[in-house]
């Protein structure tokens, strides 16, 4: 059995599976008497997490019996925080004032990352950075000035930071 796996730009893991029989006492034969090529998957960080694979190949000659099967799994591992790539962006971000204190914006976002290890909220008008833990989906940026202030969110995981929502770094302000 051959396994091609593969990195795409788009950071998918492709795997395509190819299982081959072969006749003969010892592993180095070249008479292959049968074949299966799998159909080619890919996983996607923070989007599918598992492909399963049931091959088998069969001996093409009349009266012989001789067949291989396999079965093997693809996966993305988001319990290491490792993963296959970057974490899936977050969504929907929000900022809102707080009416008893100005001084406060309460940042709100949606995680359709599964293997994030933190965010990153990103405040664009003052240029400065700051972090939530893992499957949050909202933090409170205390002591900003008065005045319009912007914001950006990130999830971050050990193999980079996804891209920033919203994109526009003045689209999403108070």
């Amino acid at each position: 059995m051959t396994v091609q796996v593969h990195l795409r730009s788009d950071e998918m893991v492709v795997a395509t599976p190819t299982l081959k029989l072969f006749e003969g006492s010892d592993c180095r034969s070249n008479d292959l008497d049968g074949q299966a090529q799998g159909v080619q998957q890919g996983v996607m960080p923070g989007k599918n997490t598992r492909f399963n694979w049931q091959m088998s190949a069969q001996n093409g000659e009349v009266g012989s019996d001789d067949y291989t099967r396999a079965n093997f799994s693809v996966k993305q591992d988001g319990s290491t925080g490792i993963g296959l790539g970057r974490p899936a962006e977050p969504s929907n971000v929000v900022a809102s004032r707080d009416s008893a204190d100005p001084t406060r914006v309460n940042v709100e976002w949606s995680d359709p990352a599964t293997d994030e290890t933190h965010f990153e909220i990103f405040n664009s008008t003052l240029r400065q950075a700051k972090g939530a833990p893992k499957d949050s989906t909202s933090f409170v940026w205390t002591g900003l000035p008065l005045g319009k202030q912007c914001f950006q969110v990130r999830a971050v995981n050990a193999n980079g930071a996804s891209d920033f929502t919203p994109v526009n770094p003045k689209s999403e302000c108070v």
